[in-house]
């Protein structure tokens, strides 16, 4: 294959050629999203599995009082972020999202390392899901420890099944899993709002000083509730369909984050209002406790656990598509960069399948938390989290640019400074992003140097067999 030096340019320097063209499918996208369907679209991207776990996990973690001023910290230190991302998503409205900000901020490696960071957090993730609804099935079932893992690993079984069968299948169930995701929280809300008097109350307390809450408690339950704010950054994929972006994008960032954070808000009043007098919440399936108050509670209780495996199916697709596409651009091995006969990324598939399955046998044996994994994709995210604030840094103009990147580096520093020593998994992570880019573009440059010793062999050859002709004549 011959390699040109554009090749290699776009590969170092990224290509501008490239940049212009896509710049212009972008503005030739037709403006077809308006501001309340963006905004349907942003809650159904930023609401999942955390709304169902991390209420009962946030109890289980720290008491009535740490929780809730854990969530609203965690609200509060969000808020420089969704400027940050709505700034940048409004910059560069593009299907690269967190790739793409992470190469405006540090340069071509940087895509590498934020599909390494990415693809880790999907490997502790699937785990977490699968376990998170095999608590539900364990509660509802009454099955001992080694039964739940047993449904962790039927889930995430069933998750290996249905990614088998193509998009269609899992768009129809992601569809259906979220409607009766909003109906749950819905009903949960209007059943068991009388509780939300008594979560005021704690919150007064908590906030007066005169709640029992140590420091480095509350800062655990912070740091795990970090995950039910994840996904603001991937807002951008659709914003080059948005209509009057320059008015509605800031307002799609900011009325939907008000709109995600009053539920998860309401949703944590009602569950410390309702653990404050004596109903048990505490663990991933504390929720259930709360449907049990709804009638016909024991089904809506099967219905979570339906959605939770639909959920599982969404991330499982998302994390094979990222693997496959990052083989096929060479940030992995090129063996996840090929389709079956089904056009099914079915290398990606069974390694995700394979590790979910190795890593819940590992941390049932080994008593590893569903909180230890969901901490672990949190710090991940801390860590792209900090390549999105060099972007904003270093594209955006004017004052604003100081304030929101210092207020979001200060949160980020916080959440970030409890991990200690299991920095080294992002580090690690990171580490091998910049390593493959070096081998990449070694292997581009030795390429070209090859190709460019043929091409004068060629010549010279050539010029060798006109000269004999010319001898001969």
């Amino acid at each position: 294959m011959t390699v040109k030096s554009e090749d290699v340019r776009h590969f170092i320097d990224g290509s501008s050629h490239d940049k212009h063209r896509l710049n212009d499918k972008m503005t030739d996208l037709e403006k077809t999203i308006t501001l309340k369907r963006g905004i349907g679209l942003a809650i159904c991207m930023l609401i999942g599995t955390g709304i169902l776990a991390l209420p009962g996990l946030a109890l289980s973690v720290g008491n009535v009082h740490e929780a809730i001023l854990g969530w609203l910290l965690i609200t509060f230190v969000t808020i420089p972020r969704v400027q940050i991302c709505s700034r940048l998503g409004l910059r560069f409205p593009s299907t690269a999202g967190l790739a793409g900000y992470a190469e405006k901020a540090v340069g071509p490696w940087g895509r590498y390392s934020v599909s390494y960071l990415v693809s880790g957090s999907y490997l502790f993730g699937l785990p977490a899901i699968a376990f998170i609804g095999s608590e539900y099935m364990r509660q509802f079932f009454n099955l001992s420890g080694l039964g739940g893992t047993f449904c962790a690993i039927l889930l995430v079984s069933l998750m290996f099944i249905s990614n088998l069968f193509g998009i269609r299948a899992i768009t129809l169930i992601n569809y259906l899993a979220l409607t009766v995701l909003f109906l749950l929280i819905g009903l949960i809300i209007v059943f068991n709002f009388d509780f939300v008097g008594s979560g005021l109350r704690i919150a007064g307390e908590a906030l007066s000083g005169h709640g029992n809450v140590a420091p480095n408690i509350m800062w655990n339950v912070t740091a795990l509730l970090f995950w039910a704010f994840l996904g603001w950054e991937n807002l951008s994929f659709s914003l080059g369909e948005m209509k009057d972006p320059e008015k509605n994008v800031p307002r799609l960032y900011w009325l939907s984050f008000v709109l995600v954070a009053a539920i998860y808000v309401l949703l944590a009043l009602i569950s410390v209002g309702a653990s404050a007098t004596g109903v048990s919440l505490k663990g991933a399936a504390g929720l259930s406790s709360l449907a049990l108050f709804i009638p016909g509670g024991n089904f809506l209780i099967w219905l979570i656990i339906v959605v939770l495996a639909a959920n599982a199916c969404s991330w499982n697709f998302t994390a094979s598509r990222l693997i496959y596409a990052a083989g096929k651009t060479g940030v992995f091995p090129a063996v996840f960069g090929k389709l079956s006969k089904r056009n099914i990324p079915l290398a990606s598939l069974v390694t995700l399948y394979a590790m979910s399955v190795s890593l819940i046998t590992g941390c049932y044996l080994l008593k590893v938390p569903i909180t230890a994994m969901m901490m672990l994709v949190n710090q991940n995210f801390i860590f792209l989290c900090g390549f999105i604030i060099i972007a904003y840094w270093k594209t955006e103009i004017g004052w604003q640019k100081w304030i929101f990147s210092v207020l979001s580096l200060l949160s980020l520093s916080f959440l970030a400074s409890g991990f200690t020593w299991k920095v080294i998994y992002p580090l690690f992570l990171i580490g091998i992003g910049y390593f493959r880019f070096t081998v990449k573009k070694k292997d581009i440059l030795s390429s070209q140097a090859v190709d460019s010793q043929s091409r004068q062999k060629l010549v010279m050859l050539e010029d060798s067999q006109e000269l004999s002709q010319s001898m001969k004549q």
